[in-house]
């Protein structure tokens, strides 16, 4: 399932166990966020790169 890329975020989160996992350790404004782009986000890479691109914006 490695590299493996689905339709968009919900898709991920619907079919992928680790990435639901770490979605849910998330705090809720970074969920939030990732919800507002999910169309963007179809890997599990794609999902921890827009995380620490959420998590530096926060920290300017």
């Amino acid at each position: 399932m490695a590299g493996q890329k689905y339709q968009d975020l919900a898709d991920l989160l619907l079919h992928n166990e680790r990435a639901k996992h770490f979605y849910q350790g998330l705090e809720d404004q970074t969920q939030i966020a990732l919800s507002k782009n999910g169309a963007k986000i179809c890997t599990m890479e794609d999902l921890r790169q827009f995380v620490d691109s959420v998590d530096r914006n926060k920290h300017k």
